[in-house]
């Protein structure tokens, strides 16, 4: 898997601060992203131990309490989905009661087998592909008012598209 950035501290992919590990590489390409240079696969840098030990150990750097936010790029494209499950399987093994928001332009009803996984250890899902035509800055935690904030405990729970609680 490739990464485009971390960012410790985002105010903006998130409810209250998050760290924001962008992947790099995005099948999706879609109208009016505000993030391209995330789009080549052979951009950014490649994901070490040495980068999941930076997100380990600073998590919680300077007793700031923050969550994990995984963007694009894809973070559920062939080419990143193993590494993402990874990357969410040690940092919940770590940290099991921070949230972990994902961002991906694939829709949950759709994962296959290897998306699906991802499930088990994410908190938010935020699916479905930008739409340029239904863009909306003011909805919490997306840019396109097609994509869902699904609360992954409840529709694991009940097999059905349960949206989280932004309030």
């Amino acid at each position: 898997m490739r990464f485009s950035k971390i960012k410790d501290n985002d105010i903006a992919n998130g409810l209250g601060i998050t760290m924001s590990f962008w992947t790099q590489g995005c099948p999706h390409h879609c109208k009016g992203c505000f993030n391209k240079e995330t789009w080549d696969f052979d951009g950014g840098q490649e994901f070490k131990q040495e980068n999941l030990d930076y997100i380990i150990e600073n998590i919680n750097k300077n007793n700031i309490y923050r969550d994990l936010a995984i963007l694009g790029g894809e973070p559920l494209c062939p080419q990143n989905v193993e590494g993402v499950i990874s990357l969410c399987r040690e940092f919940k093994s770590h940290y099991p009661n921070k949230l972990i928001y994902l961002w991906t332009g694939y829709t949950v009803e759709k994962f296959n087998e290897n998306q699906r996984e991802i499930l088990n250890y994410i908190d938010i899902l935020i699916d479905g592909q930008f739409d340029e035509e239904r863009k909306n800055l003011s909805i919490k935690l997306r840019g396109s008012s097609n994509q869902r904030v699904i609360d992954v405990k409840k529709y694991l729970d009940k097999n059905e598209i349960i949206l989280y609680d932004l309030n």
